[in-house]
């Protein structure tokens, strides 16, 4: 099992409309995705994949996260790492 979490501030809390369109709660065989509210303008998306290959494959949140980091719009950090 292989886990990525990605936390993230919003520079406006209208930018959670953006968050919730990307990162819906999902849940398949071989991957499970979480999106949680934390503050007006904050957040948690964890992810759940059955190995890391299947990590690897699944980024596009990850890109779509970092995308409003590089562009100013959220503070993102990302951590991952494996049970077992």
């Amino acid at each position: 099992m292989y886990g990525r979490t990605i936390s993230f501030t919003l520079l406006a809390p209208s930018l959670w409309a953006v968050l919730e369109t990307i990162a819906k709660t999902t849940s398949t065989p071989d991957m499970t995705r979480y999106a949680f509210k934390t503050g007006d303008n904050s957040g948690v998306i964890i992810e759940i994949f059955a190995d890391k290959e299947m990590a690897g494959s699944q980024l596009d949140i990850l890109k779509a996260v970092q995308s409003l980091n590089e562009q100013a719009m959220a503070k993102v950090t990302v951590v991952e790492g494996y049970s077992g």
